[in-house]
């Protein structure tokens, strides 16, 4: 048990203040100098602290998925950009005119340390697969290794599984597993082939998983 009011959570602060309340209003004759004017004041404290502790709650559920929304949003921009710099560069484009461009040359290594994720595909669902991914050396922990954004999905539908990205589209950054694919019905029956690789903070990335194939069912 908490041993000063300030060391209560605010859920448990508010539990106690609630039983504060329940206890004055049936028996306040019995604590001496407290008067209902200090459990009207109570009374409006607790509701004051409900709600703004509703609202806090409410704001950090709309500002992690803003954030996770952030985060999808910078790896599809990355992607253009390395696409737009990669088939410019095969095509012969001088260095200087890619030097134009102002962009990095090339992706920032991973570090030594990097690890690979591992992939599950669930075809329990119709027309759906969950994606479950965790770190291939922590199986039993599907936390995200430190320093990670989150796992970058990509995805080859159809034909032999593919030889790296180039054969595929980018389906989403997920930092939290599993991620729900969903595909159109005219889809059914087709394999869909998942490569997926850690997306590191500072930029860096890991290697690619195993690719996992899973058939779309109807």
């Amino acid at each position: 048990m908490a041993t000063d009011i300030g060391t209560l959570s605010d859920s448990e602060l508010l539990d106690a203040a609630a039983h504060v309340k329940v206890e004055l209003d049936a028996n306040l004759a019995r604590y001496v100098g407290v008067t209902t004017d200090m459990t009207d004041l109570l009374t409006d404290a607790i509701d004051g602290m409900s709600d703004a502790l509703t609202a806090h709650i409410h704001a950090q559920a709309e500002a992690k998925a803003k954030t996770a929304d952030k985060e999808d949003a910078r790896a599809v921009l990355e992607q253009i950009l390395r696409n737009i710099r990669n088939v410019a560069k095969a095509g012969g484009t001088t260095q200087g005119d890619m030097n134009a461009l102002g962009l990095p040359s090339g992706s920032v290594t991973a570090p030594a340390n990097a690890t690979v994720p591992d992939l599950e595909v669930d075809t329990s669902e119709r027309l759906r697969h969950t994606l479950h991914w965790r770190d291939a050396a922590s199986q039993d922990n599907k936390r995200k290794p430190r320093g990670t954004m989150g796992a970058e999905i990509w995805v080859k539908i159809g034909g032999p599984p593919p030889l790296d990205e180039k054969d595929c589209i980018f389906l989403t950054l997920d930092a939290f597993t599993p991620y729900l694919a969903e595909y159109e019905g005219g889809q059914a029956g087709q394999v869909a082939h998942y490569m997926v690789r850690w997306r590191m903070r500072d930029g860096s990335v890991s290697g690619w998983s195993e690719t996992a194939s899973a058939t779309i069912t109807a």
